[in-house]
């Protein structure tokens, strides 16, 4: 029996449903770990700024703080998706695998 497409699609993450196209070039990515480390290194920052600012500072709510936590959580795994592609494919141009 066959599932529909939107079945399969519920619950899940956009990283669960993101991933490196097997077209790309073989090589680690740099630029885009790069870029991603960077963004979150951003959203850590602002988020620390909730924590290190004075009492007279309106605190953020515990649902966005929550999700600004998720979107680290994601960011996270689209830097694992890319480091582990860059190692993937550097083995098979090292190894010959793949040809």
């Amino acid at each position: 029996m066959k599932l529909s497409a939107s079945k399969g699609l519920e619950g899940r993450l956009p990283e669960d449903l993101l991933s490196v196209s097997a077209t790309n070039a073989a090589g680690v990515p740099i630029d885009a770990i790069t870029a991603a480390c960077s963004r979150v290194d951003a959203v850590l920052h602002l988020l620390m700024a909730q924590f290190n600012s004075g009492p007279d500072v309106e605190r953020l709510s515990d649902s966005v703080i929550a999700n600004v936590i998720w979107d680290v959580q994601g960011t996270v795994g689209l830097i694992r998706s890319l480091a582990l592609h860059g190692d993937k494919s550097t083995y098979q141009l090292v190894h010959g695998a793949g040809k």
